[in-house]
């Protein structure tokens, strides 16, 4: 059940996401995005950048809309604990929590990391919100 909450949040952050890039008037294949993200050049540098992911810059395989949809989703299901923060400080948890899994971190402790990753002030997310919010973190993980 958890799962399924998990994934209506995801979705529907998704589209609120989607909603607001909005349809205009101007030439839409005359704009492009460049997204590329720049390859390490030395093997000390692609070390560094697997074992210590701190932005989604370094990480590249984030999908930005999977992170857009945690943040919306987030602030949907918790304001008190997204009250007064910006989105990078939410998509940390994100990148934390998948960066941690991707080195074998177990569930248990992922989500206990969470309980600090999410808190906001003197908001502490309850021990049921943690799992929740790691339902909400794993189908943004790479």
């Amino acid at each position: 059940m958890k799962k399924i909450i998990a994934a209506a949040l995801v979705a529907s952050g998704a589209v609120l996401s989607l909603a607001a890039c909005g349809d205009d008037d101007s030439d839409s294949a005359s704009v492009t995005n460049d997204n590329s993200v720049e390859q390490p050049t030395s093997a000390e540098e692609t070390t560094a950048a697997e074992t210590s992911v701190t932005s989604t810059e370094q990480l590249g395989t984030f999908d930005q809309a999977k992170l857009s949809a945690f943040v919306v989703a987030f602030r949907t299901g918790y304001s008190d604990l997204s009250e007064n923060r910006d989105d990078a400080s939410i998509e940390n948890i994100v990148i934390t929590s998948c960066n941690d899994l991707a080195n074998g971190v177990d569930e248990q402790q992922v989500t206990e990391k969470i309980v600090t990753l999410a808190a906001n002030n003197e908001a502490q997310p309850t021990p049921e919100q943690a799992e929740q919010i790691y339902d909400l973190v794993t189908p943004a993980c790479p």
